[in-house]
């Protein structure tokens, strides 16, 4: 994450995000690292944040990181995913959505990009909202700064989550391609 040019030419993992935790302001507040490797992550955050060390969390695992850049975004791609996110998380912590159901759609946000495949699987739950009400929800959504947030990571717990997610990430570029030989591609 450091401008250095050795660090720029480690690969970066991003077809899975990795759900963690930020302390800010006494709490934990839920992020979704992105474009990780094994030295730190991207995330975005409604809330400009300093430079400096940082508590993270990922289950019991506490770690520590830097921020070391920060920027203001407006990505409608980026916004238009945080708020599909937003609400497969919202409905997959319905009571009336089955267990296995569940587990599909948690795993489901943790996959970055997709956008019309999560639209449809909102739709066919009920949850996706008319097209207008979208638009002005993207619209109110844009309007707000978020902030993308670039984090460097020197924590053997980190280490770990990143061995995790790299499992799991093979697992989904597993699926992946057995689903596009299925359909031709």
């Amino acid at each position: 994450m450091d401008a250095t040019p050795a660090q720029r030419h480690v690969q970066r993992h991003n077809p899975i995000s990795i759900r963690l935790h930020l302390a800010l302001d006494g709490d934990w507040h839920r992020i979704e690292a992105r474009q990780w490797n094994a030295r730190g992550f991207c995330f975005f955050h409604s809330t400009p944040l300093a430079t400096g060390p940082t508590a993270f969390k990922r289950s019991l695992q506490h770690f520590e990181g830097d921020i070391v850049w920060s920027r203001a975004s407006h990505d409608e791609a980026q916004v238009t995913e945080m708020l599909l996110n937003e609400a497969i998380h919202r409905h997959a912590g319905s009571s009336q959505v089955q267990p296995e159901t569940q587990q599909r759609l948690l795993k489901l946000m943790r996959v970055q990009g997709m956008p019309e495949a999560k639209q449809r699987v909102l739709s066919a739950l009920g949850g996706m909202p008319q097209p207008q009400e979208w638009q002005d929800h993207v619209a109110r959504r844009m309007a707000q700064a978020m902030y993308q947030f670039g984090v460097r990571v020197e924590a053997p717990a980190w280490q770990a989550v990143v061995t995790e997610a790299m499992a799991l990430g093979g697992v989904v570029q597993d699926l992946e391609r057995w689903s596009g030989s299925l359909a031709g591609g």
